[in-house]
């Protein structure tokens, strides 16, 4: 359907009543809202019913009424002509008022943080924030949600197992949205192979080893092989994250209010993703999550020692050199080793050597800083790993992470609010309550005879 913009049909409404009065404005609206759809300024769709129009003839000026009188009655042919012509000639006059109720665009405060700073951004942050309020039991908001198609769907209505948290599901639409934030936010949802969970444990097929062939002899019957696989385990287990707001939410702040809502939630479940990921030792604290740094223990082929170095500016390109020996060829032969460190050690580490080894120019250094290398290899921040100048201290990571790790996703997030406990209630404040549903099996990383897909670096 062809669209048109209030500003033109406003037009097309002030001509067809200068010459025809109420009626003629009255057959010029049907007509134009059976053919087009209204947008506002920024292409969002108008209800028509709410537009007022209201009819009122302009003192002293009777040749107005003595022309409508002459006039015949316009059919529907003259009114599309009508409506060609307003819109190539406006006409402005005093002898009609059509007024439209102002339909603006969500207010930005600022710029966004989670969200595209755009007109599509911020609609994505006000229905996000809308959605927000509406769980929060902004009535308002509530009405808004039922309009527009964003369901509040409960996560007690939809028992499965022990997968229920209370509170509210984040819509796909939406979660989406957070499940981006994240992996822009966490390095191991980016990095490792994100396994969807239908039911709280799932069981991931792994290859040990393959057929193998045989040379046959003329007349000969073909060996018969078998491959052998076993399995890694997820097993969803649930993190969350408390926060307080203001119970006074503001319809004006909704756009922000999604944007800090998404924002906040993101950061402090990638942070915890990614400490479990790199730091976890099996403990409550990391939801018994066993991390790379106690996954990878053999020190024949598991970990790089940098022998007598005990210092980050000892560290040469012969004690890396070696670390990058012990992965096998069938971890490099996807082309997705990465290295992963925290910022400091780059700077202290790789980024000396590489500055060191001659060739260099101010556009390849520069590139360094945006999209930093080491040997060829990219080099992938991580400020969870720890900064240790200590014996044994372990300082980044080398090999395919995807290849390493299984990250097991259970369900979207929910989010659940009240009012009562701590200071909530007091303050005036409203605790929120956001959680999800994961796993992180640390699986293809070698053992005691065999090398695997990452290695751990240590001084």
């Amino acid at each position: 359907m062809k669209t048109m913009s209030l500003k033109d049909f406003q037009s097309a409404l002030e001509r067809a009543g200068k010459f025809k009065g109420e009626a003629g404005v009255l057959a010029q609206k049907k007509l134009l809202l059976d053919s087009v759809m209204l947008v506002d300024e920024n292409g969002m769709a108008v209800d028509p019913e709410t537009i007022d129009i209201t009819i009122k003839p302009a003192a002293g000026a009777p040749e107005i009424e003595e022309d409508m009188a002459k006039e015949e009655p316009m059919n529907e042919e003259k009114i599309a002509s009508a409506v060609k012509s307003a819109l190539a000639d406006i006409v402005q006059t005093k002898a009609v008022n059509v007024t439209a109720p102002a339909v603006s665009a969500p207010r930005v405060y600022g710029r966004l943080k989670s969200f595209s700073n755009d007109a599509k951004g911020a609609e994505k942050a006000y229905r996000f924030g809308r959605w927000f309020a509406a769980a929060a039991g902004h009535r308002k908001s509530i009405d808004w949600c039922k309009d527009n198609g964003v369901e509040l769907i409960r996560t007690k209505a939809h028992l499965e197992g022990s997968n229920s948290a209370g509170g509210f599901l984040v819509p796909e639409e939406m979660d989406s949205e957070l499940v981006v934030l994240r992996e822009q936010y966490g390095v191991f949802r980016r990095e490792a192979r994100v396994i969807p969970m239908s039911s709280d444990v799932r069981n991931v097929n792994r290859r040990q080893t393959g057929l193998t062939a045989y040379w046959i002899g003329e007349g000969s019957a073909i060996t018969k092989s078998q491959g052998s696989f076993d399995q890694a385990k997820l097993v969803a287990k649930k993190l969350g994250v408390l926060t307080e707001i203001s119970s006074e939410l503001n319809e004006d702040s909704l756009v922000n209010l999604g944007d800090d809502a998404a924002d906040e939630v993101a950061q402090a479940f990638a942070y915890a993703e990614d400490d479990a990921g790199f730091n976890g030792d099996g403990t409550s604290t990391y939801g018994g999550i066993v991390g790379l740094a106690n996954q990878l223990t053999d020190a024949t082929y598991q970990i790089a020692d940098m022998g007598s170095v005990t210092a980050y500016s000892g560290v040469g390109l012969a004690e890396l050199v070696a670390a990058f020996r012990k992965l096998p060829a069938w971890a490099s032969q996807r082309n997705n080793v990465k290295i992963y460190c925290n910022k400091q050690v780059w700077h202290s580490v790789f980024e000396r050597l590489a500055a060191a080894g001659g060739g260099n120019t101010m556009q390849t250094l520069a590139n360094g800083l945006t999209a930093p290398q080491f040997l060829g290899y990219p080099v992938v921040y991580s400020q969870i790993i720890p900064v240790s100048e200590t014996g044994g201290a372990t300082f980044a990571y080398i090999g395919d992470l995807q290849l390493a790790a299984y990250f097991g996703d259970r369900r979207q997030t929910a989010i659940d609010f009240s009012n009562s406990g701590g200071d909530a209630w007091e303050n005036d404040l409203i605790a929120v309550r956001a959680t999800e549903r994961i796993d992180i099996n640390i699986a293809n990383v070698g053992s005691s005879s065999a090398y695997g897909a990452m290695v751990k670096l240590t001084l």
